[in-house]
């Protein structure tokens, strides 16, 4: 596995070990120590992993606005930036514009449904018709997968039905038979 990609416990365990960030919109908030406050997928957490602790080491105060995707890119809005850090989030936010959001490998840009997502050949695929034993499926990209759906395990090349609601990576992606 490439260093883009990461598990949503292994960046919360990151987190936790910075003592967490702030609440750049509200005074007095608890610390950031949850994944779910960063709008992307895990492919790029990596990156915004890496760029936190650049803009430590540049004095930053761990003000966070938003984390998000737009236009296919990492967007991350901060308060109070040190010297120079404009230059390392300038340079994440290219950088994820190559990264596939999904697993951290090398992407492209691809538009599907009007959205414009940034994926690896792998993960390409998932804005056409996914194919598994003879059976056609569509993917319903940015779906939560949810108790007695179906899911493709882009990794094992499977259709899978659910039978929980936690535990799902960005390897899964809800589908409905075709």
């Amino acid at each position: 596995m490439n260093q883009n990609y990461k598990t949503d416990n292994e960046f919360e365990e990151f987190l936790e070990s910075i003592g967490g960030l702030q609440n750049g919109n509200k005074v007095g908030d608890k610390p950031i120590l949850s994944r779910d406050y960063f709008s992307v997928n895990n492919g790029w957490l990596g990156i915004i992993q890496s760029l936190i602790e650049v803009l430590i080491k540049l004095g930053w105060n761990k003000k966070i606005i938003q984390v998000k995707k737009k236009f296919g890119g990492l967007r991350f809005y901060v308060n109070n930036l040190p010297d120079n850090a404009i230059f390392f989030i300038t340079e994440s936010e290219k950088k994820s514009y190559n990264t596939c959001e999904v697993c951290g490998e090398l992407a492209e840009q691809h538009k599907i449904k009007g959205w414009i997502n940034t994926l690896c050949e792998n993960h390409s695929v998932l804005n056409d018709v996914v194919e598994v034993e003879g059976e056609r499926y569509a993917p319903l990209l940015f779906s939560k997968i949810k108790n007695g759906d179906l899911y493709y395990d882009t990794f094992n090349h499977k259709i899978k039905k659910c039978d929980t609601d936690v535990g799902f990576n960005s390897w899964f992606v809800k589908v409905i038979k075709y």
